[in-house]
């Protein structure tokens, strides 16, 4: 669903909002942590990281120029380097966040092995990617995929190196009707019934009218402050952005999976 590099100058509202949630999720774990964003594009989301509160934070990405621009706009620590062999000395990163980024590389195994060797003892890694199993019943495949993963995939390569996962999810698109998930559902059942959807949308410009109308100059940029700034109460409920608990009880399908390991 998201653009392969978010620009916030450029991006579409889905892409934009997609992203910046992912950050948004990931900011309530760095403060006073040593965080490293593999991966980190643009730079906004390193820089929002910084902002939350960590200790120090260092920014990776494959493309020089990347980095270069990120340098020059947030004046943080990015640096290129190659995820499947990351330029740092093992155990001196606390939180490492990538997002968007195993679906990319031929061998993920390497890639979490990397991970796990510049942790420090304790430390974290919040990761996530698409869901095959749901993103394969979509016409458009992406062609910059090479190693897209379903549920069981994903999460017993994260068990055979970390003791413990947490799962969650990021924009459903099915869920049962009975499920507080299913009022933030794209393909909803009960949307579909009439006045369903105009409903949903009302209420959704009541509560997080940013993610119902097209992106503003202001959050084009301004992508650090719409990573931190907060929701009004309420309105995780309706946002399909916000990273959420995984209910596997409730046979939840969702677009993006997300999983915060640690030993």
């Amino acid at each position: 669903m998201a653009e392969e590099r978010m620009d916030p100058g450029s991006a579409c509202s889905a892409s934009f909002w997609e992203h910046a949630y992912r950050y948004r999720f990931a900011a309530k774990y760095v403060r006073d942590k040593r965080v490293l964003d593999i991966a980190c594009g643009e730079g906004y989301g390193t820089a929002a990281l910084e902002r939350a509160g960590s200790k120090s934070v260092v920014g990776i990405d494959l493309s020089p120029s990347i980095c270069s621009r990120a340098r020059k706009k947030y004046g943080k620590v990015f640096c290129t380097g190659d995820a499947q062999a990351i330029p740092l000395a093992g155990g001196s990163i606390d939180v490492i966040v990538t997002f968007e980024t195993i679906e990319h590389i031929r061998g993920p195994e390497a890639f979490l092995d990397e991970c796990v060797r510049v942790l420090a003892p304790k430390g974290l890694l919040i990761v996530s990617t698409p869901n095959k199993a749901v993103h394969s019943e979509s016409p458009e495949q992406n062609p910059f995929h090479c190693s897209e993963m379903n549920e069981q995939d994903f999460f017993t390569l994260l068990s055979s190196r970390f003791n413990h996962t947490k799962r969650y999810t990021q924009i459903i698109k099915t869920a049962p009707w009975w499920s507080p998930m299913s009022i933030a559902a794209t393909h909803a059942q009960w949307v579909r019934m009439k006045g369903g959807w105009r409903a949903r949308e009302w209420v959704r410009t009541l509560l997080c009218p940013h993610i119902s109308r097209d992106l503003d100059e202001n959050d084009r940029h301004s992508p650090v402050e719409a990573i931190l700034s907060r929701d009004r109460f309420l309105a995780r409920w309706i946002n399909p952005y916000c990273v959420r608990p995984w209910s596997r009880s409730e046979r939840e399908r969702p677009w993006y999976m997300i999983a915060v390991s640690h030993d």
